[in-house]
C-alpha cells in the first residue's frame, strides 16, 4: 500500500520544512516538493501537521520477565509506540536479571514474541542486582544495548 502526505512540516537538521512524503509498504520512499503520487496511492492532505522521525526512550521499565503484574513488553511497548516512540531500551531490575547470556535469553524470547516497537534491553552490571560481583557482561555484548545498574551502586 502507497499513502502520500501532502503538505506536511517535516523536521530534519533542528528545523521545520514544507514537504510531501510518500510512503510505501511502511517505508518512506520520498520526500520533498511535489511529490508526484502513483494513481493507486491513497493522498492524505495533512495542512501542516508536523512529522517527525520515531522517538528513542534509553531508560524504561517493561517489568517482564519477572514482574509482569506492573507491566509487560506488550503493554509497555504498545504505549511507547502509541506516544510515537519507535524504540526503547529496557532497563534490567527483572527476573531473572539479565546478568548472564541464559537469563538475557529470556527477555529477548519475550521481546521477540511480544514487542510492538524495537526493543533493546539493557544487561545488568552486578550479578543478581546485588552489587558485589560483575554480570557476564562480555558474553551478553552481541544482545545487550548497553550496561546499567538502574540505581544501585557497584562497590
Amino acid at each position: 500500500m502507497r499513502i502520500c502526505f501532502k503538505h506536511a512540516q517535516v523536521w530534519k537538521d533542528g528545523s521545520l520544512r514544507p514537504a510531501d512524503i510518500l510512503v510505501s509498504d511502511g517505508r518512506i520512499v520520498s520526500i520533498g516538493d511535489r511529490v508526484s503520487c502513483p494513481t493507486d496511492t491513497v493522498c492524505v492532505e495533512v495542512h501542516n501537521a508536523v512529522i517527525f522521525p520515531g522517538f528513542v526512550d534509553v531508560h524504561v521499565h517493561l517489568r517482564e520477565p519477572g514482574f509482569s503484574y506492573k507491566e509487560t513488553i506488550r503493554t509497555g511497548s504498545m504505549a511507547a509506540a502509541h506516544g510515537g516512540y519507535t524504540t526503547v531500551c529496557a532497563m534490567p531490575n527483572l527476573n531473572p536479571v539479565p546478568d548472564s547470556p541464559a537469563h538475557l535469553a529470556q527477555e529477548l524470547e519475550l521481546i521477540r514474541r511480544d514487542a510492538v516497537v524495537r526493543v533493546l534491553p539493557y544487561g545488568a552490571i552486578p550479578r543478581v542486582e546485588r552489587g558485589e560481583q560483575l554480570a557476564e557482561m562480555a558474553a551478553m555484548v552481541p544482545q545487550a544495548v548497553a550496561f546499567s545498574d538502574d540505581g544501585r551502586g557497584v562497590q
